[in-house]
């Protein structure tokens, strides 16, 4: 690097020499025009330039010899003064790394000068690093880019700057100032040749720098290198390097003292192919050299298990596992090798495997499935008992949660009870079904106990299985029979009855299908009353069937028990029994025989080829005999309870009725419209038709409904109504048709509907058009055939029902908008009743006025003798959109008004809510109103709000009252 700086340093010199024999002439040497005074002047610069040169040549030599940055910038303040002349000069070199500039500063006499702290913009450096080019500042006093510099230098007597960039062919360093006590000390061929200067200078420094750079990595290298050599010798393992090609570079210090050699021995070992060593056991070498020239070949990792010998003669085993250090390109440079001393270990696995092997003849002696279970519940022993009995691996074994290993009726809790003691670490103790390999399950008693270690964790789960399977059998069968008992004594419930004691026979006789039968009242058909059958195919059915032609027809017949498969079955010629299509392979069937009368069946169907046995058969006749007793005293209860509730709803019914609708008990009215209506009613009334009331809302269609009632020969049995528009959709149903128990969510008991409450009385449908369409066909049955099932059940209910339907919208058009079947439509609008509204009536208005006056007034302890003429006008001309009720509120809240003998009308209510042509038209209502607002504000001393106020009397809010007398024009007169 230093003849490098050398050649250039004189290269450099050279060439600006050899320009300035030219420019400081003047001009070419063949000018004819030259003065003999000029030749000299040029003569002695020429001199002068090449001493100068020389003296720069001279001080290069010495600064290729200093490797220090610091010494050599103390070399530069000293000997450049032999070249250039200045009075204090500058090294300033940039970290861009750190964003610092590092600024050294020597004076006249070459001593260091102190330079403060500056950011890097605020200097020279900063400048000519990014400009590349010399920074000319001829004064000082004029220099506004750096003020700092600048204050600095001025204390210090510069007046003038040269600042050059320091930077090599590599990179750029920072820059080389010098400062003159005069102006304008810098000329062009002075800059020149500073750049020379600079140019020899940043080769020094770049030298400089990047020699102690090298030092410091050199010193960090060799610091590293001592303690991982440290790191190494302290790691228990024997560990060494090799090349790509598998030499040795570098043993452990533990390493060569367990073999007891060299490197330089053990890398003759290696050269040889380790087949003169026995270094690695005969037994071991040749699976160890096989699996590492594998790695070496592919790059791989190397992994191994082998013994090696130490120093002393005995072998010990080993884990040894190299791995690769590849360079930039990918390619292995070296190998490390860690060989872990696993000795102990392999002869406590082999003392284990002996004892394991002695356990599993034991184990295997055991009558249990015996297995042992790791801490998080996977298997990791099962002994032969456990593959006879399943037929299935342990692998195979682990997966027992998503199989059918355990009874799905057992799994859940079982995945319960397995969970808790593996989060818990209590000991797992269990009952449930077990499948065998051949299909079928068995109860088993299954205990698992945790093994812990020294702190208390759970390492490992002891399992054993104990076959109770028969005595299971014999405590469930008498545990049924005792259940059974208990529930004919208790519970009277019939079909609730049968379907828990269903499901506890197919339980206990672990069969595929349960099913109770019953006779109808008539003998001829046999109903599937009761069914437990999870996994039906749907070819059996909770329904009627013929005892002609059915296996059930059959027993029922002969009384006798049958058993049999379905072959039996085809023999008896029954071909078309549902059992065959349902896959069922053996059955059952025991008659339910109480006061030798046969009620029913009991009837059992398994899809295996698993007949049921003659043991089997006698005790389902004993729950059959159990059962016979349970049916008979159920449907004698029931016959007697039905009746009883049916009563039981149609009082409180008819009660509620009375409350509600005492005070509709006539008709009032007079006019010609309404006569026409009552004239229909006496028409229908007698007769057991059909008849549809339609008319606006509030017209008093109920009444006519009640009326035709009251007036046909059913007025003796219930009037049961239904808001079709008031029931939620979802319960519209259940309303009308009732529901079983547990029909759907919520329904906790039975419930009797309004169809069956009607029962030989009357049925009024009120908004039928809000039936929905889903539930219109059920309707229409009822209409036609009057009959129903209620929700969630199959047992068909008969009623003789009157039906009297009502709606305030058109029919008709909801069918031709497909909103209301037309074949309902058809059959509801049998007898139609128009039932006008009030304003179609309004000479009925003054009789209703009064009747409901007087109703209220009674029933408020007050007197009314009159109502006002302009008040009862008033009432007459108004359109009455609500119709009846509106009126019937409206007296209500009059009477509530009304504190005299004169009822007082609250018009600016209802005439608030009419049309701006009503009025407008309505001089006679508005002057009845003002009239009626002006009495009662002198009534209340003209006070408006307030519990004595006009606003009250009149049944108005504040706000309203103080509107109406506003557009009214109404003020207080003066006092």
């Amino acid at each position: 690097m230093s003849g490098v700086f050398l050649l250039v340093a004189h290269e450099n010199a050279m060439s600006l020499f050899r320009s300035l024999g030219q420019d400081r002439c003047g001009m070419p040497s063949n000018s004819r025009h030259q003065t003999v005074m000029n030749g000299t002047v040029q003569s002695v610069a020429k001199t002068a330039a090449t001493e100068r040169y020389e003296a720069l040549l001279r001080v290069s030599q010495t600064l290729i010899s200093t490797r220090s940055s610091g010494e050599l910038f103390r070399l530069l303040a000293r000997e450049l003064r032999a070249v250039v002349n200045f009075y204090v000069m500058g090294i300033g070199i940039y970290d861009e790394n750190a964003h610092e500039v590092s600024l050294t500063s020597y004076g006249e006499p070459g001593d260091p000068l102190e330079v403060p702290k500056l950011a890097p913009e605020e200097t020279f450096t900063w400048w000519v690093y990014q400009h590349q080019e010399p920074l000319i500042i001829p004064s000082l006093d004029a220099e506004t880019r750096f003020p700092a510099v600048a204050e600095m230098l001025k204390n210090r007597g510069v007046r003038s700057v040269c600042v050059l960039p320091l930077t090599t062919v590599h990179r750029r360093l920072g820059g080389l100032a010098v400062g003159s006590i005069e102006a304008d000390a810098y000329s062009t061929e002075e800059v020149r040749f500073l750049t020379l200067v600079a140019n020899q200078v940043a080769l020094a420094v770049d030298d400089a720098l990047n020699f102690e750079a090298s030092q410091q990595t050199k010193e960090a290298l060799r610091a590293s290198g001592e303690g991982f050599r440290l790191i190494v010798d302290s790691i228990p393992g024997l560990i060494n390097t090799t090349t790509a090609e598998g030499e040795f570079e570098f043993v452990s210090q533990q390493c060569l003292e367990y073999f007891g050699k060299t490197l330089d021995e053990l890398k003759g070992y290696e050269s040889k192919g380790w087949t003169t060593s026995d270094l690695v056991h005969p037994d071991d070498l040749t699976r160890m050299l096989a699996t590492w020239r594998r790695s070496v070949e592919t790059g791989h990792p190397y992994e191994s298990e082998y013994r090696i010998r130490r120093a002393d003669g005995v072998y010990r085993w080993f884990h040894v596992r190299s791995l690769p250090w590849r360079d930039t390109e990918g390619r292995i440079v070296r190998w490390y090798t860690l060989r872990t001393d696993i000795d102990d270990r392999k002869r406590m696995e082999e003392a284990l495997r002996t004892s394991e092997l002695s356990l599993g003849l034991v184990v295997d002696s055991i009558p249990g499935l015996v297995n042992t279970m790791t801490a998080e519940g996977e298997n990791e022993f099962v002994n032969q008992q456990v593959v006879a009995y399943f037929g299935k691996s342990s692998e195979e074994l682990n997966s027992w949660a998503t199989s059918d290993l355990i009874h799905p009726d057992d799994l859940p809790r079982a995945i319960a009870t397995f969970t808790n003691s593996i989060e818990t670490g209590q000991p797992y103790d269990i009952e449930h079904r077990i499948r065998r390999a051949d299909g079928v399950y068995r109860w088993f008693q299954v205990r698992a106990l945790p093994l812990r270690d020294t702190e208390g964790r759970i390492i490992r789960w002891y399992v054993l299985s104990t076959d109770i399977d028969e005595r299971k059998q014999a405590e469930d069968r008498l545990q049924l029979l005792l259940d059974i008992t208990n529930q004919v004594v208790s519970n009277l419930q019939l079909r609730d009855l049968l379907r828990a004691i269903s499901a506890s026979v197919r339980r206990v006789m672990q069969c595929d299908l349960v099913g109770v039968f019953l006779a109808d009242s008539d003998g001829d058909r046999l109903q599937t009353f009761v069914l437990d059958f999870p996994e039906s195919r749907g070819f059996i059915r909770e329904e009627y069937c013929s005892m002609e032609g059915s296996l059930g027809g059959f027993v029922f017949r002969t009384g006798k028990p049958w058993r049999g498969n379905s072959s039996d079955v085809l023999q008896l010629g029954l071909t078309d029994e549902p059992a065959l299509p349902e896959g069922l392979k053996a059955g059952c069937m025991v008659p339910l025989v109480s006061r030798n009368r046969v009620l029913g069946l009991l009837g059992l169907g398994r899809r295996e080829e698993n007949a049921f046995s003659q043991a089997d058969m006698g005790f389902l006749a004993q729950v059959a005999s159990q059962l016979a007793i349970a049916v008979e005293n159920a449907l004698e209860y029931g016959q007697i309870t039905e009746a009883k509730e049916r009563l039981a709803e149609q009082k409180l019914y008819l009660e509620d009725e009375i409350r509600i609708e005492q005070n509709f008990e006539e008709i009032i009215g007079n006019s010609q419209s309404l006569k026409a209506v009552l004239e229909s009613v006496r028409i229908v009334a007698p007769a057991d038709s059909t008849a549809l009331i339609q008319g606006e809302t509030g017209t008093g269609k109920e009444m006519i409904a009640r009326a035709i009632h009251n007036l046909s020969s059913r007025k003796g049995h219930a009037f049961v109504k239904v808001n079709c528009a008031a029931i939620p959709l979802g319960l519209l149903e259940s309303e009308l048709f009732g529901h079983e128990r547990g029909a759907f969510t919520g329904a906790i008991t039975q419930k009797i509907g309004r169809f069956e409450l009607a029962h030989k009385g009357t049925l009024f449908l009120d908004e039928v058009g809000d039936i929905p369409l889903e539930l219109q066909p059920k309707l229409l049955r009822v209409l036609q055939e009057q009959e129903f099932e209620r929700l969630g059940s199959n047992r068909t209910q008969r009623v003789d029902v009157r039906i009297l339907a009502a709606t305030n919208v058109s029919l008709t058009q909801m069918v031709a908008e497909k909103k209301f079947r037309s074949d309902l439509y058809y059959r509801l609008n049998v007898f139609p009743i128009d039932v006008p509204p009030l304003r179609d009536r309004r000479e009925d208005i003054p009789l209703l006025v009064r009747y409901f006056s007087n109703k209220y007034a009674r029933r408020m302890g007050r007197q009314i003798e009159s109502i006002p003429r302009e008040a009862m006008d008033a009432l007459c001309r108004y359109a009455w959109p609500g119709n009846i009720r509106e009126l019937q509120n409206l007296m209500e809240r009059a009477v509530l008004l009304s504190t005299g003998p004169s009822l007082r009308v609250p018009l600016g209510e209802i005439f608030a809510c009419a049309n701006e042509r009503t009025v407008s038209r309505g001089n006679v209502l508005e002057k009845a109103e003002r009239e009626q607002i002006v009495r009662a504000l002198r009534e209340s001393n003209w006070v408006v709000g307030g519990v004595r106020g006009a606003a009250v009397r009149l049944g108005l809010k504040r706000t309203s009252l103080a509107y109406r007398m506003q557009k009214l024009g109404i003020s207080r007169p003066p006092q």
